[in-house]
C-alpha cells in the first residue's frame, strides 16, 4: 500500500487575523472609484501630453535613484526609532515579525496617516506654485511614496539584501498604482518574481507607468483651473499615498499570514 506524507495543518487563525484575510481579499477585489475612472478616462484621450510629461524610458531609472534616496532616509528614520517602540523594549526588527498582526497592524497604519497628511500638505504646497512647481513636486511625492512603502515594509519585520531591495519596492509600488483587479493581479505576479530573482529590470509594470501619467495629468488639470488646483493637488497627493500604504500594509500582512503559516495565497473578492 502507497503511504502519501500528510500535509501540514493551517495554523488556526484569530478573528482579527480572518477579519484581515477578508480586507486583503477585497483590497485585491477593488474597482477603481469615480474619481479614478474619470482621470483615467482624462488620461486616455490626453496620452501625448501624458508621455511628455512622463516618457516611458526615463521612469525606471528615475524611481532607482529616488528609491535609493528613500532608502538612505529610511536608515537614518529607522521605524524602529519611534518612542513607543523603545519603550516597549523592541528594537530590531527580528522582534516586530514575533509581534502579532494586530500589533503590527497599528504601527503601519500610523505611518500611513502621518505620511498622508505630509503628502497633502506637500500637495498644497506645490500648487501654489503653478504648473512648474506641480511637476517639480512628482519626485518629491514619490520620494514619499518609496519611503512609506519602506516604512510599513518594517513594520512587519522585513529585511533584504541590497540586491533584492530596489526590486521589491518598486514592485509594491507598481502594485499600489495599478488601478484594476487585473492590473493589480499582474503587477503582483511580477513582484513575486522580482522577489524569487531579485531582478531589478522592468521594475516598473505597464499599469504602474499608466497610473503615474494619470496623477501627473490630474495635477496639471488641478494646476489650470484657478482656486481648485490647491484642494485638488492636495487631494490626489493624499489620495496616492493612502493607496501606496494600504497596498503596501495588505501586501505584507498576507506575507505575514503565509509565513506563519495561517493562510496559502488569498483569491480576490468576486
Amino acid at each position: 500500500m502507497m503511504v502519501f506524507p500528510k500535509t501540514a495543518s493551517p495554523v488556526p487563525l484569530s478573528d482579527y487575523e480572518r477579519r484581515q484575510v477578508q480586507a486583503i481579499a477585497a483590497w485585491k477585489g477593488e474597482k477603481p472609484g469615480v474619481m479614478s475612472s474619470v482621470i483615467s478616462r482624462v488620461a486616455s484621450s490626453a496620452s501625448k501630453l501624458t508621455d511628455a510629461v512622463l516618457p516611458d524610458a526615463p521612469i525606471e531609472k528615475v524611481l532607482v535613484l529616488i528609491n535609493q534616496a528613500a532608502a538612505h532616509i529610511n536608515q537614518d528614520d529607522s521605524i524602529l526609532k519611534d518612542k513607543r517602540l523603545e519603550a516597549l523594549g523592541i528594537s530590531s526588527i527580528d522582534q516586530l515579525s514575533a509581534q502579532s498582526l494586530e500589533f503590527v497592524d497599528e504601527l503601519a497604519d500610523r505611518c500611513i496617516t502621518e505620511a498622508g497628511h505630509m503628502a497633502a500638505g506637500m500637495g498644497a504646497a506645490t500648487s501654489a506654485g503653478g504648473p512648474i512647481s506641480v511637476a517639480l513636486g512628482i519626485p518629491t511625492l514619490l520620494f514619499g511614496a518609496l519611503r512609506l512603502i519602506h516604512r510599513v515594509s518594517g513594520c512587519y519585520g522585513n529585511t533584504f539584501t541590497p540586491e533584492q531591495e530596489p526590486g521589491v519596492m518598486m514592485g509594491v509600488l507598481s502594485i499600489a498604482l495599478a488601478s484594476t483587479p487585473e492590473q493589480r493581479a499582474h503587477a503582483m505576479a511580477g513582484y513575486r518574481q522580482r522577489i524569487e530573482t531579485s531582478f531589478i529590470h522592468a521594475a516598473m509594470e505597464e499599469s504602474a507607468n499608466k497610473a503615474l501619467q494619470r496623477v501627473v495629468l490630474g495635477q496639471e488639470i488641478g494646476a489650470m483651473v484657478p482656486g481648485f488646483n490647491i484642494a485638488l493637488n492636495a487631494y490626489l497627493n493624499r489620495q496616492l499615498i493612502i493607496r501606496t500604504g494600504t497596498a503596501t500594509k495588505r501586501i505584507f500582512q498576507e506575507q505575514w499570514l503565509r509565513d506563519k503559516g495561517k493562510v496559502g495565497s488569498i483569491a480576490p473578492a468576486s
